[in-house]
């Protein structure tokens, strides 16, 4: 195949950006750019012919594409794809990925803690969980996830003793836009720790006892938080024991020096 030069170049490609059309080999070297913008291995137009035919690697898209099969109301999203400018803006996304932030020591000694999760737009079935950060990130379309695609929200995840029933109520509050969160959160009583063990009362005989022993947790974060916050419980408890028993607390001391004023 004969080409004046004037409709082809000679252009030189590094390992990664293409790959033969017809073997899906990569392709690395010198290539030849026709001018209708097709392209060819090697560098001798006399050997373009269909086998040498190569085509750019498309970059791999980081999240899922708007593409979605088989959902209700995705119509829209799909056409979406055909947007260039969209499908660039998406290019420059990080994927969202589930992940499950734990209560800390200080939600253990409040009794709850915010969980955040976000929603696929055009599926019904799409959830994850996601961390704070990355909620903020979306609800203020910070560009750094795509917040096009998804919706976000919090629920206030009950820790204490009916928190089974308090945390299935909630869930049911989100039904409307999120009808398919209880299959997120199926186990309402996720880091439950009951009061028995995280606010024992406190008596003379079992002010000085040692700590109780944890429910079994694979997370070694979670058993942290929970033992840290019976600590802190714990010490708060016996100041408010010793103070209204007469141990150490400032009325004491008060009532035993010069109470003689009254005579």
């Amino acid at each position: 195949m004969y080409l004046p030069k004037s409709k082809y170049s000679i252009k030189q490609a590094s390992k990664g950006k293409f790959i033969y059309l017809v073997s899906k080999k990569a392709f690395e070297g010198e290539y030849i750019l026709l001018s209708d913008g097709t392209t060819f291995a090697g560098n001798q137009t006399l050997n373009i012919k269909g086998d040498t035919r190569i085509i750019p690697l498309l970059k791999k898209k980081i999240d899922n594409t708007y593409i979605l099969h088989n959902e209700r109301n995705n119509n829209y999203f799909n056409s979406l794809l055909n947007s260039k400018k969209i499908s660039k803006f998406q290019d420059n996304l990080n994927p969202l990925i589930n992940s499950k932030p734990p209560p800390l020591e200080k939600d253990y000694v409040k009794g709850y803690f915010y969980r955040y999760f976000a929603k696929r737009r055009n599926s019904d079935n799409h959830y994850y969980e996601i961390n704070k950060k990355t909620y903020n990130s979306i609800y203020t379309k910070e560009k750094k996830y795509d917040y096009n695609l998804h919706y976000v929200n919090k629920i206030k995840w009950d820790l204490t003793d009916g928190s089974g029933k308090n945390n299935r109520t909630t869930i049911k509050k989100f039904k409307g836009p999120f009808p398919r969160l209880k299959y997120l959160f199926n186990n309402t009583l996720e880091y439950y720790l009951s009061n028995d063990i995280l606010n024992p009362k406190i008596t003379p005989e079992n002010i000085n006892t040692p700590k109780p022993k944890l429910p079994l947790n694979n997370r070694k974060s979670v058993v942290e938080a929970q033992q840290g916050a019976i600590d802190i419980i714990k010490e708060k408890s016996r100041k408010k024991y010793n103070k209204s028993s007469g141990n150490g607390g400032s009325s004491t001391s008060t009532s035993s020096g010069g109470g003689g004023g009254g005579y």
